[in-house]
């Protein structure tokens, strides 16, 4: 191969290289485990209340929507946003009988729905009568988490739905 030909391999290589670093953050795919904690346990008795977690895949063009939409619509029992995000939700419940942590596993089907829809968030909506929002402060019932790779070094991402929120414990990636 003459020195022109190996030049140009090389540019191509470097071009390939650098456009891989250049682009928009892929999503990266976890298992996400989400954990009830005792804070939600009904007063005295020690039993779970039940608690309805929504991992829902959401693209850039709509996080801004799922930030302001209120948590108590959305889990009314009627809500058209969540009866259309049906397809690209996925729903945990918890209750005394099945209280244990629950894991979306990185084989999940609901992996390649959202990579086929450009999803780069994960809101986490939770809705049990020991976990209230709050008037006027944060929405503690909602958490929005990047599901990019360059914001997680990890194969696991733990949430933990409490009675004063949702927590991930896990380590975040700072922006670059």
């Amino acid at each position: 191969m003459n020195a022109s030909k190996v030049a140009a391999v090389v540019l191509v290589g470097l071009m390939a290289v650098v456009g891989v670093g250049c682009g928009k953050p892929k999503m990266g795919v976890y298992n996400i485990t989400v954990t009830p904690d005792a804070s939600l346990s009904e007063g005295g008795t020690g039993r779970l209340a039940q608690l309805e977690v929504d991992l829902v895949g959401v693209k850039e063009s709509d996080a801004a929507m799922w930030r302001d939409y209120k948590v108590d619509s959305y889990f009314s029992g009627n809500d058209a946003l969540r009866s259309g995000a049906k397809e690209y939700t996925k729903t945990m419940t918890f209750s005394e009988a099945k209280k244990g942590a629950q894991t979306l596993a990185r084989n999940d089907g609901i992996w390649k729905v959202w990579r086929d829809r450009g999803v780069t968030h994960l809101f986490i909506l939770a809705s049990s009568k020991n976990l209230r929002g709050t008037g006027g402060g944060p929405e503690l019932r909602r958490k929005e988490l990047p599901l990019t790779t360059n914001r997680w070094k990890t194969e696991k991402i733990d949430i933990v739905v409490k009675n004063s929120g949702i927590d991930c414990p896990t380590p975040m990636e700072p922006l670059d």
